[in-house]
């Protein structure tokens, strides 16, 4: 449990050092086929860390945001508590992601599905941001590498024939149905007055 509880607290800490690892693996293994799906799978998974950075690290206080914003809590740690959020960006965006990337073949759709993941939250970033009409944490790297990397890429999965308009379709679809476990973790504890992270481990 130490273990656990240090990872935790701290995992956002290793951004940086894996941003750059991730960069740098993926010029090594991707600049010949740096449009290929397995190169774009990847490519998301270090564009998802950098946004993580923008929400958890630098500036940070996504967590405080939304639990002062959203769920009009008192408190920093409650609904969205530590334990929680390294378990959504660790077990639900890095290893379906670092999966993709692994095996594009057979695990194809589980990426296309973090795509729709990850156009999705950029969005709700933004009408976030509206609603309250505030800087929210994940805001900048929504608008500037979510939307258009996602976007685009969809753009070439289409053009390329790899992606129908249903499909694309389904893709979008995917990454609204995918938010709603992730709403779940912490909604219902918190309806139910239970941190999360225990929750989630019951």
């Amino acid at each position: 449990m130490p273990l656990l509880t240090s990872i935790s607290a701290n995992w956002q800490k290793a951004l940086p050092l894996l941003v750059i690892l991730g960069i740098a693996a993926w010029i090594a293994m991707f600049r010949h086929t740096p449009t290929s799906e397995q190169a774009l799978f990847a490519a998301l998974l270090v564009i998802y860390m950098l946004h993580q950075i923008e929400e958890h690290l630098w500036p940070g206080g996504f967590r405080q945001f939304t639990n002062a914003h959203v769920f009009k809590s008192l408190s920093d740690h409650w609904p969205l508590d530590i334990g929680g959020v390294a378990l959504v960006n660790i077990g639900y965006v890095w290893l379906p992601l670092a999966f993709a990337a692994a095996w594009p073949g057979p695990l194809r759709w589980l990426g296309l599905g973090w795509l729709g993941l990850t156009l999705i939250n950029g969005v709700s970033h933004i009408v976030t941001s509206i609603r309250f009409r505030l800087y929210n944490p994940g805001l900048f790297t929504s608008v500037v590498l979510f939307l258009p990397f996602t976007i685009w890429m969809l753009w070439h999965e289409h053009t390329a024939g790899l992606l129908s308009d249903t499909e694309i379709g389904i893709v979008l679809a995917a990454g609204v149905v995918l938010h709603i476990p992730v709403a779940a973790l912490f909604v219902v504890p918190y309806r139910r007055g239970r941190p999360a992270a225990a929750q989630a481990m019951r």
